[in-house]
């Protein structure tokens, strides 16, 4: 499914400042935000339309959004710059028709917000935060009219350039982390009925309960890491391995552990496993067995990270060895 609205460009532009040898045009990835008004319609008027704020606001009154303006405004059977005319009346519209709010406008803005909130740039989490709580009304209101939770997520999902339901999992995280334990729960109730990738938001639920309540939280957690056993997801017990390095007992860590091994596929997985274990030992109070594993990080910091990993290494034999000589430990 293709990304509407301005989530194409906000895309492009992503990538491009990841990777500024991208072939783009300067249009497709330039900061309008950071543009005047006057420039705004000064380069529409060198693409051959000429407007002022008053003819823009007179056309916008009589359309929902920017996409349907760039359409009444096109009259070209050429499509050759089309969409950088869209981009230019969508920046327009976000200026000067806040109050009209339309799909595309909100997702932007909300792209916005999140790249501010990965870069740690927000100063004040309320904007988000009010983000957030928009982005759930919006979807509500599209159930109440008999939509389909999960359907209608994808649909608004194609109108930003992020994956929304990554965000909120990691957004939710990390107020998890920062002890904002009723908000995170809210927005859990909240999205439940929206996502897709349903073990991530269980997981972020036992994370809440081990705050209260460990044996219910390890419960929960012996459940998801028996369906794990039938379907496993890599950087799905990664993240299980972390969170177990202080909240778990032995052997949740020693199941995560062995059903991650057949998934190991580069240097850089087997990388973070060692790492992982070696905080864990450490934790145990097995010092012995967390230099070992240590040691073996050590020694392997000159391979490549994406170098795939050999059935044959003998590092990985051994330090599943030491998982097993665990497992024996507690038996």
């Amino acid at each position: 499914m293709e990304t509407k609205g301005r989530a194409l460009y906000n895309l492009i532009r992503m990538n491009w400042q990841e990777d500024s040898s991208l072939p783009v045009a300067q249009w497709q990835v330039e900061d309008l935000r950071s543009l005047e008004v006057e420039e705004l319609f000064a380069q529409l008027k060198t693409l051959g339309f000429v407007l002022d704020e008053e003819r823009f606001l007179a056309y916008g009154e009589a359309v929902s959004s920017p996409e349907e303006l760039t359409e009444t405004l096109w009259t070209r059977e050429d499509m050759t710059d089309f969409d950088q005319v869209y981009l230019l009346l969508f920046e327009l519209w976000r200026r000067l028709l806040p109050v009209k709010q339309s799909l595309s406008i909100f997702c932007d803005q909300l792209d916005f917000l999140i790249d501010l909130y990965d870069q740690d740039l927000l100063e004040d989490e309320k904007p988000i935060q009010d983000a957030i709580s928009d982005l759930e009304r919006i979807l509500d209101e599209h159930v109440d009219q008999g939509g389909d939770p999960q359907q209608i997520f994808q649909e608004i999902s194609l109108y930003c350039s992020h994956d929304l339901e990554s965000f909120i999992y990691d957004f939710t995280s990390d107020q998890i982390d920062q002890g904002h334990s009723l908000y995170a729960s809210e927005i859990l109730d909240a999205f439940e009925p929206y996502i897709h990738e349903v073990k991530w938001f269980d997981f972020l639920h036992v994370r809440l309960i081990a705050n209260t309540d460990i044996d219910e939280a390890n419960s929960a957690l012996a459940s998801i890491l028996e369906e794990q056993k039938e379907d496993p997801d890599f950087e799905f017990l990664l993240d299980i391995a972390r969170f177990l390095i202080h909240h778990g007992a032995i052997p949740y860590f020693i199941k995560t552990v062995s059903y991650a091994r057949p998934f190991l596929q580069t240097e850089q997985d087997f990388q973070e496993l060692l790492a992982i274990a070696s905080q864990f030992y450490r934790l145990l109070d097995r010092e012995e067995k967390a230099e070992k594993v240590y040691e073996m990080l050590r020694s392997r910091q000159k391979i490549p990270l994406e170098k795939e990993i050999a059935s044959s290494d003998k590092t990985v034999k051994e330090f599943f060895q030491l998982v097993k000589d665990l497992d024996r430990s507690e038996a």
